[in-house]
């Protein structure tokens, strides 16, 4: 059975890995930037497999019209998101980003507050939306 206090805590976690990146990115030390944007996108990429194949699909199939497309919308934004993270791990190694600390800097600042955002939509709209068709469909 799916989890969403498990995926809220997961959030925190991310929330904490974020703040850790942006510590690290204050510092300047391209090891330490590194690792912790290793460690985020290592949880970001377990967190998101369980999300993707177990809450979006169902709030795109359930019966609210409004839940759907909200759900749909987060997923379509994400997308650009993924594809943008993704470039930045690409070339992320403690070499490259000490070669050019203020460009991933900038990039990996515009991605955690995108992140951050789909966190707190997540949170504060879709989960709690999940949790009620869930809860209606227990005593429907």
């Amino acid at each position: 059975m799916l989890d969403y206090h498990t995926l809220m805590a997961e959030h925190d976690r991310l929330v904490v890995h974020g703040t850790a990146l942006d510590a690290a990115l204050d510092g300047g030390d391209g090891a330490a930037i590194y690792h912790a944007f290793a460690t985020l996108s290592t949880e970001l990429v377990a967190h998101l497999a369980k999300e993707d194949s177990m809450i979006y699909p169902r709030l795109i199939a359930g019966d609210d019209i409004a839940t759907s497309a909200a759900a749909q919308d987060v997923i379509d934004e994400f997308r650009d998101l993924a594809a943008d993270w993704t470039a930045l791990a690409g070339w992320a190694a403690p070499d490259t980003i000490a070669a050019e600390p203020a460009r991933f800097a900038d990039e990996a600042r515009g991605l955690l507050a995108r992140l951050r955002g789909r966190v707190r939509r997540e949170n504060e709209l879709l989960y709690p939306q999940a949790l009620r068709a869930a809860h209606i469909k227990l005593r429907g």
